[in-house]
Parts: C-alpha cells; structure tokens; sequence
C-alpha cells in the first residue's frame, strides 16, 4: 500500500454509521407506535409502489461474523409457526393500506436463510402476497438463498413462484476464514447451486462477500476473487466486516489477532476493487459492482438507486413494508421496526395488533438530510442548483455549520467543491461514509449518550 492511502486510512478509520438508514436506527426512539405505523400505511396514494420484505430468521447454525436477528435451530417444524404469523401480520397489513396503494414494484426475502422454510410454505407467503397486492411486470422478485441447506426441490419452487433473482452468501471460500466464521461452504457446492438454479431458467445472481474477517490473507483472499469471476454473478456486495463484539458476544469467538490490520483490511477491498473494475464489472456506491447491462448500473445512470436495510436497490421511489420478526418499514416518510424478539413479535400478531416496537418520525430537516446523504452514498455526487430547486433551500446557508467538516477532504483530494457540485473523487469513494457524516445532525447525540460504541469502523 503506498503511504498516502496508509496516512488517509490513519486519518479517516473512524467508526460511524453505514447509513442504510437516516437517521440512523441508533436515533430511533420507542415512543413511534403502531398507531403512527397505522397511519402511515393508510394514509399511502394510489400509483405509489411498494417494496415488500419478508424476514425469515432461520439458521441451521450460526456465522459468527453475522449482524443479523436470527433463531438457531434444526428443528425445521418451527418455520410453521411462524409462516402463519406471517400470512396473518400480511393480512392486517394490506387491510390499512387502500385500495390504489398497492402496487408492488419489488419484493425480498431475506434472513436468516429464507430456504429454511418448507417449499409449501413459501409458497403459502407468495400466493398470500399476490392475493393482496398487484405485482407490476417487471417487478423484482428476490431470494437469499444458502448452498448448503438448500434443496433441488425449493430451487424448484422458486422457479414456479417467479422469483427472478437469487443473492447467495459466499462471505470468502477460504476453509481457513470458515473455520474461523463457522460458516462451511464450499466453491463446488456454490458453483452446483448455481449450476441448478440456470438450468432452471435464473439469470440474476448477487454474491456478497466480507472483507476484513479473520484469517484473511491476500493470497487466499485472491483466489475467492478469481473463483467468483468463474461463476460470474452480475451483482456482487463486497462489505466491510462490523467487528461489533459489544453487541453480538460471539463475535468473540475468534481472537484480535486473527483480524486482518486495517492495512491489510484495505488492501482486500482494494484487491476486490482492481479485480472486478478490470473484468467488466462497475463499481456502484461505497460497496457494490455489477454488470454494465444490470438495472442497479442502470439505475446509477437514471438517478433511481437506492440504498437501504438491503444494500444498494433499484427502487428508489418505493416505500418499503417489513414483514417478520425485526424487520423494517419506511413508509410515508417515516421509519418503524417490528419487534426484535421472535416471542412478543409472534404474540403482539396473534393478539391482533401490529407489531411496531420502535421507529422514527421524519421532520423536514431530516428529510433533506436523508435525501443528501443518499446522494452522497449512491452517486457520490450533489448538484447543488438542483438540489436547492428541490428542497426550497440555499445549500452553503442551510449547511453552514455543516460545510466546513467537509474542508479536510477537500485538502486531501477526496472531495472537490464549488457552487456548482459536492463531488467526491478518486480515494474519496472509499469514505462515503465520513462525507455522509458531516451532515449528520444526530450523530453526536448518539455517540454521547451510548454507554459502550454504537458503529463500526467506516474501513
């Protein structure tokens, strides 16, 4: 690594917020309740898509470098239970929303391992789902799916479903780095997986993968690359470990020492950077790539990408409904989250009520500022004049107290500013998320009030 980007990493390897929300789920306050969510759902308009996404917290066994809600277990009868919750949360749901207000433009099963549920169950879910909503045609249809616990029979169904797109979790084929993560997968076993599911017709495939796990090397960290581009997906997430111990205790079943330094830990994503920026893939926000002709590409050109709980997406303008277990909802400009324990989540549904827990209330400040913030992430770039026309402001007096956070970049050769634009350059694309926190009007409540550190490292 050359000694401007070890001095840039030195300088800018703070820990701050992802922003795959704003604010931040950290601001969020336990005082939004089910009626503000109730609300919210009724009071949607007739042409505006929705984005449904369903939480399936299943695993077989547990990765420890995973941040996600999830329930350990083998006994697969648990899935029943919970698919009826489901079904039931869905039909109180669509019986908020009125009756030109449920076009759905993309939907999204995630987890956990959402091929722990039964085939007959999922499709129990998706037949549910048709019944309420009015899917559009090119509406995206997207499943997380495991190698090693799924089934031909389940790929099978999928196919008849219409799912159109499969995001498969590779994290690093390294037996080294599993061994550490508890996570036992193997190249063949992906690459049969993905061999049956073309067979059956699927096209699209996102791999995610980590960087910054322990046990990763350059040298085994290069062959994972090289066996990616051998399957050839079009999308691929390359994310930033969260060592975040302090609130996922197993994390700590591996040593410090077995971390990459954060040296090394930039060198991995720099490695993953060069190799796919060179083999036709297009870099996208702070962590994605993919194919010039995918739609998240595309999207990059028309404006339309978006990032949320799921990453970068397609569907900017959709307001996105949670189903399941600690999923997420931003619908109408406002934020809530079911709750977070598999028990109450279960019994506040079969007692007839939603199951709101927490969220937050967007004021008009933080909408412009989630808007920029998402620019930044997603683009890279603000176009000030527009951006003033859209939101009735000046920006250098909106920001002023803002703006000037911004000046270390901006000497660094991250950033460049005029009156004209807020582009970030070159290095700067690797701390997206140290620009997004200059304008961060909730960030310094947060890290004030928290009794032990609340984000990871933005590297």
């Amino acid at each position: 690594m050359d000694s401007r980007l070890t001095s840039l990493l030195k300088k800018y390897d703070v820990a701050g917020p992802r922003y795959t929300s704003y604010p931040t789920a950290p601001a969020w306050a336990n005082t939004v309740k089910e009626t503000d969510f109730r609300n919210s759902l009724s009071g949607l308009k007739s042409g505006e898509p929705l984005s449904l996404y369903f939480h399936i917290p299943f695993c077989e066994t547990l990765c420890h470098f995973c941040g996600c809600m999830t329930v350990i277990t083998k006994e697969h009868s648990r899935s029943r239970g919970y698919t009826d919750v489901l079904l039931a949360e869905m039909d109180r749901i669509a019986g908020l929303l009125p009756e030109g207000g449920r076009e759905v433009s993309q939907m999204h099963f995630g987890g956990g391992s959402p091929n722990y549920l039964q085939s007959n169950e999922l499709k129990e879910i998706v037949d549910r789902a048709r019944s309420h909503f009015r899917f559009e045609k090119d509406a995206e249809i997207a499943i997380e799916m495991h190698p090693r616990t799924s089934t031909p029979e389940f790929c099978e169904m999928i196919a008849r479903l219409g799912f159109n797109r499969i995001s498969l979790g590779v994290q690093d084929f390294d037996p080294v780095v599993q061994k550490l993560i508890n996570r036992h997968q193997t190249f063949e076993m992906t690459a049969d997986m993905v061999g049956l599911l073309r067979k059956l017709g699927f096209t699209s495939f996102n791999f995610d993968l980590i960087y910054g796990l322990p046990g990763q090397t350059m040298e085994g960290w290069g062959k994972t690359l090289d066996r990616v581009l051998q399957l050839r997906p079009n999308r691929l997430a390359v994310y930033s470990y969260a060592h975040v111990p302090w609130l996922k205790p197993y994390q700590r079943s591996f040593e410090d020492k077995d971390l990459p330094a954060p040296e090394l830990k930039l060198e991995l994503f720099e490695k993953a950077y060069e190799t796919f920026s060179k083999t036709g893939y297009r870099p996208i926000g702070m962590d994605h790539f993919a194919l010039k002709g995918d739609d998240l590409a595309k999207a990059l050109d028309t404006g339309t990408i978006h990032r949320n709980f799921m990453g970068y997406s397609t569907k900017a303008d959709a307001h996105q409904i949670g189903f399941g277990v600690s999923a997420i909802s931003y619908v109408a400009g406002n934020y809530f989250q079911n709750r977070k324990e598999i028990e109450p989540y279960e019994s506040e549904i079969r007692s007839g009520n939603l199951a709101t827990h927490r969220g937050y209330l967007l004021d008009r400040d933080d909408r412009i500022r989630r808007e920029l913030i998402r620019q930044i992430m997603c683009r890279g770039v603000v176009e000030i004049s527009a951006f003033e026309k859209e939101w009735k402001i000046g920006f250098a007096e909106y920001f002023a107290d803002d703006l000037p956070r911004l000046d270390p970049m901006v000497a660094d050769g991250l950033l460049r500013r005029d009156a004209k634009e807020l582009r970030v350059v070159d290095e700067g694309h690797l701390f997206l998320r140290n620009v997004a926190m200059a304008f961060d009007r909730h960030l310094e409540d947060i890290r004030s009030s928290a009794k032990n550190p609340v984000f990871s490292r933005t590297v």
